[in-house]
């Protein structure tokens, strides 16, 4: 008598977040399945084992990595079975079980501790289909009790803190204290984005700096502009994406700044053409060649530092190039006089314009917008209408109030700066460093006769920007 062929198991585990009851590890899971899979004498091959951790199974928008590579298994006829520790681990929705029932053959077998139904058989079928619609029908009664809950937290001036770091940035589990550490960081980088300085060196100096997020992991533009636009930072609660009011937390950033960094950061707003954040060298694409007009660029050279300089790269011209250790030692002196001398500094302030009217009547559209959310949210009457026409207007007027506020910040990379020595100067991130060259002068590089080592000053044209 032919001996029956061994059946071929996959294991599947899953795992979303313990903080909705999620609470057996994948690895536990496994360890259940393959004492089931040998209590049958099943074989599991290491190949055949598909995790998903931290992965929700809820929304079928959420693509499972593990659950497809095992459906391409089933595809391609490599699995007689699969184990899981329960059937809510691989099925929460009703198209998972479709899906799963339309590839599976006759025999196909799923296992748990509770038990075996057969996927190809009719019975089993409308038994697993019940079970999936069950999952479905709890999975939409937590969602409808959880929008409930933050709702009457929001009537209490209280949010969700949300994340996977235990608490918001900036402060305490409790969300309700202000993290000292974390609000320096956030004020800090909140000045440096009014003053010009572009998101990505704000970053890279974060990070440098060993400054990490709450989850311990460095900082990247969207995160960054994500933590500073929050409008928990101003003290403000927010609710399904529009502000209802004050918070039960006190604000980190004080409105108008918050106002201003959000619309600096939503509209990219600069005043100058320096703030870039490719550069990795004090005067290249600043310095320019005499001769074509045309910005110098770095010419690297393999045998030391001595030799590299910035030079013209423009076809048909090539006529200039200046040692980059000379070069940048003759530009930051001149530029360390400037920052000494107080006539330069009364000259060069900025006159900002004044903002306090468009942050006067944003505060106002901003309460009218909130008001008409509270009084008109639960009249089923009127609510409709008055909402329908009303909240989209008073959405566009703070829109176009944030967009006058971004252009009339008048950014300037020399405050601070005015006095400062060549110890502060060397602190200064590179791109600060070019941003004050930037701002204080227009550099112009002469074709030089002299031939060999030196520098020659008389070459290099500086003339106030």
């Amino acid at each position: 008598m032919q001996d029956k062929p061994q059946v071929r198991a996959a294991i599947y585990c899953r795992i979303s977040l313990a903080r909705i009851g999620d609470t057996v590890k994948v690895d536990e899971q496994e360890l259940v399945c393959r004492r089931l899979a040998h209590a049958k004498g099943w074989a599991v091959s290491p190949e055949h084992v598909y995790v998903d951790n931290a992965v929700s199974a809820w929304k079928h928008t959420v693509r499972r990595k593990g659950w497809e590579a095992m459906l391409d298994a089933i595809r391609r006829g490599e699995l007689d079975a699969i184990i899981v520790y329960h059937g809510d681990r691989l099925i929460r929705q009703p198209w998972d079980l479709e899906i799963l029932l339309r590839l599976a053959q006759a025999g196909t077998l799923l296992a748990s501790p509770t038990g075996e139904r057969d996927l190809g058989n009719p019975d089993d079928q409308f038994v697993l289909r019940i079970e999936a619609a069950v999952a479905k029908r709890e999975v939409d009664n937590t969602s409808r009790r959880m929008r409930a809950k933050f709702d009457r937290l929001a009537e209490q001036g209280i949010s969700r803190l949300g994340g996977r770091g235990g608490r918001a940035y900036g402060f305490e589990p409790d969300g309700l204290r202000v993290r000292d550490t974390d609000a320096i960081v956030i004020r800090e980088a909140a000045g440096r984005v009014l003053a010009g300085e572009p998101m990505g060196a704000i970053v890279r100096d974060l990070n440098q700096r060993g400054v990490t997020t709450v989850t311990g992991a460095p900082w990247t533009h969207g995160s960054l502009k994500k933590v500073l636009t929050k409008p928990r930072m101003a003290g403000l609660l927010s609710h399904n994406g529009t502000i209802v009011g004050p918070a039960a937390w006190p604000a980190i950033l004080d409105r108008e700044t918050w106002e201003a960094v959000c619309s600096v950061l939503a509209h990219k707003a600069s005043a100058y053409d320096y703030a870039s954040n490719a550069r990795r060298y004090l005067l290249s694409g600043i310095a320019r060649c005499g001769p074509c007009g045309q910005p110098l660029a770095v010419r690297l050279h393999s045998k030391g530092r001595q030799l590299t300089g910035y030079g013209c790269i423009t076809p048909g011209c090539r006529k200039t190039h200046r040692a980059m250790h000379h070069l940048d030692e003759y530009v930051i002196g001149a530029t360390l006089a400037l920052l000494g001398d107080e006539e330069v500094r009364k000259r060069m302030q900025p006159v900002a314009a004044d903002t306090g009217p468009l942050v006067a009547e944003l505060h106002k559209v901003s309460a009218r917008l909130e008001q008409t959310l509270a009084e008109f949210a639960d009249d089923d009457d009127l609510g409709p209408d008055v909402l329908r026409l009303t909240v989209p207007r008073l959405k566009k007027r703070i829109a176009e109030l944030r967009t006058q506020i971004a252009a009339a910040q008048v950014p300037t990379v020399l405050d601070g700066l005015w006095g400062i020595n060549r110890d502060g100067w060397d602190g200064l991130g590179l791109h600060r460093q070019r941003a004050a060259v930037g701002a204080l002068l227009r550099i112009t590089i002469r074709p030089s006769r002299k031939r060999g080592p030196g520098f020659d000053p008389s070459t290099v044209e500086l003339k106030p920007a």
